[in-house]
């Protein structure tokens, strides 16, 4: 038997699963806004060559591991078996697609007590039209570690379809630190589907930085597990779908055990005909007393043709927790124009100084300077290609 055999028997349990899945369609609560089945617009064949690049100029601390996914699972089997397809559980056909398709991907794994100072960077630049491209990430980041990861998906490919599948499965043990941070600025006429699922075990910290610029209809979810005492994670998301774009995050934070705390805040700006949807829930189960947990969702819309649909929730089973959670839908402050027009600021330039303004304190959340400094290079660009 072959030292990845295992990994031909995962790929051919996931493609039973997906036939016994399907895809999900609009009579599922968690994708009745989105309709699925564009998809079936488009046969597209598997991608022929790899376009994911690690974009790396420096050394890496001794022990950690960055390597494609495919490589390590015949290298390092014994790290990636206990948490490949395990960290995120199939309950769709999406996720079993994945599974069953990935071509690239890629492995960082980070010894107990080492920190990754340099953020590790995945580059992905779509060159081929008319394709699909499935990818697959694991992230193990072992006790007292810590790491930056960012995922950039770009393209070179603007006049044509093409299908992007990306999930990232990251597990962090106890006092582990992992900020994530995942920039999707696909083609125009690109599908995106991706998921980030994470497992955080006690007194670790999660931080996710969630992007979305591009893509003519993308679906992005990030699924966080708090399993033992102390557990932390901010969920940070920024959107801002323009013409007939259709984006839509779902999250789910998952306390399962007492004294962990999570936050979520997502923002959109959107223009022309753009719609967004955002469905963001937080499960508190019995016994998670002194959970600690914020959700909010706020959009401004620039054009009375765009749409939001959003939905934050909380399941909460325990009686000793201090949650909150709103939404908010409006357009620009037109007091606020009104005071920068009698400053003689013209009105497409006060526009731009109020949206700036809007998405500010999540760039600021951002993390390390570096990764903070490109997000808000690329969001000005985006917002005075649309202006």
């Amino acid at each position: 038997m072959s030292s990845d055999a295992w990994l031909v028997d995962l790929k051919k349990e996931a493609a039973s699963d997906l036939e016994k899945l399907g895809f999900p369609t609009r009579t599922d609560e968690d994708w009745k806004y989105s309709a699925t089945d564009v998809f079936a617009k488009h046969a597209l064949p598997k991608a022929s060559t790899s376009s994911l690049v690690l974009d790396a100029t420096h050394a890496y601390p001794a022990g950690v591991l960055v390597l494609p996914l495919l490589d390590a699972c015949v290298q390092h089997a014994d790290k990636i078996k206990p948490y490949l397809n395990h960290i995120m559980p199939q309950t769709h056909g999406f996720h079993a697609f994945n599974t069953a398709n990935f071509q690239d991907g890629m492995f960082v794994y980070v010894p107990e007590g080492v920190q990754v100072d340099e953020p590790i960077r995945l580059l992905y630049t779509q060159t081929e039209a008319g394709v699909t491209r499935c990818l697959r990430h694991l992230v193990v980041a072992e006790a007292r570690s810590s790491l930056v990861l960012v995922e950039d998906y770009g393209s070179e490919v603007h006049d044509a379809p093409y299908y992007t599948s990306v999930n990232t499965e990251i597990k962090l043990a106890a006092h582990a630190k992992v900020t994530h941070c995942k920039i999707q600025r696909e083609g125009d006429q690109a599908f995106h589907v991706g998921e980030v699922a994470v497992e955080q075990a006690a007194d670790s910290r999660f931080e996710s930085h969630s992007v979305s610029l591009g893509g003519q209809w993308t679906r992005s979810d990030t699924v966080i597990k708090l399993c033992e005492p102390g557990a932390s994670c901010l969920m940070n998301g920024l959107y801002t779908p323009t013409d007939s774009q259709h984006v839509d995050h779902h999250t789910i934070v998952k306390h399962t055990v007492p004294n962990c705390t999570s936050e979520q805040d997502y923002k959109g700006i959107l223009n022309g005909r753009a719609r967004a949807v955002f469905n963001g829930k937080v499960q508190v189960s019995h016994g998670a007393q002194k959970t600690e947990a914020k959700q909010y969702n706020k959009n401004i819309l620039l054009s009375s043709k765009a749409e939001v649909d959003t939905k934050p929730q909380m399941e909460i089973f325990a009686d000793d927790v201090v949650c909150a959670h709103g939404a908010t839908v409006g357009q620009l402050d037109e007091d606020a124009l009104f005071y920068l027009a009698t400053r003689g600021i013209e009105a497409e330039l006060a526009k731009h100084y109020l949206v700036q303004a809007f998405l500010t304190e999540n760039i600021r959340s951002i993390a390390p300077a570096c990764v903070r400094e490109r997000v808000a290079s690329l969001l000005v660009q985006h917002v005075e290609q649309d202006a």
